[in-house]
């Protein structure tokens, strides 16, 4: 299990009632086989085309899946459903951060912690950016106001750490 889904649980945890509670539900849920998850959450979406949390949650399960150009129509769907699902921008920001669209993962970041102020995987991925533009102060400040949220976050004190600076 990767970091950002470990981090990311919480969230898809309170998010789950939404979905209800049948096997296909837990396994669109779940996040220890991204395939499985993938496969159940588009089982709902079949049956149900307008459920935000089963697009965002089969983006994350793509998301683990390295599938990225999958990533982002599920969780413009998921935005367009639901705007103001902060799970759901975190989300496709780590699509496009990982195909290199650091200023499109930087607004989808933003816009996140603008809507859970406390998304602290949202400020450390923030962090993971700045990082890799080579802007090492913004990346420490953000990576700081993860820790400062959640000091046991691991994404943002991987980078601090990295980085060569203190929590």
């Amino acid at each position: 299990m990767s970091v950002r889904c470990s981090v990311c649980l919480l969230l898809l945890a309170v998010s789950a009632a939404a979905c209800g509670d049948d096997s296909q539900t837990r396994d669109c849920q779940q996040h220890r086989d991204p395939k499985r998850q993938a496969a159940a959450c588009t089982q709902i979406i079949s049956s149900d085309p307008k459920s935000a949390e089963a697009y965002n949650n089969r983006c994350f399960a793509h998301n683990e899946l390295q599938q990225y150009g999958k990533s982002v129509p599920d969780c413009d769907m998921a935005i367009k459903l639901d705007p103001r699902n902060a799970s759901a921008h975190n989300n496709r920001g780590v699509a496009y951060e990982m195909q290199g669209a650091f200023e499109r993962a930087l607004d989808d970041y933003s816009k996140a912690v603008m809507l859970y102020p406390k998304f602290a995987t949202a400020f450390a991925n923030r962090g993971d950016v700045y990082s890799k533009k080579g802007d090492k102060e913004r990346a420490v400040a953000e990576y700081r106001k993860a820790v400062a949220i959640e000091p046991a976050n691991p994404l943002a004190l991987e980078g601090l750490k990295r980085l060569g600076a203190r929590p």
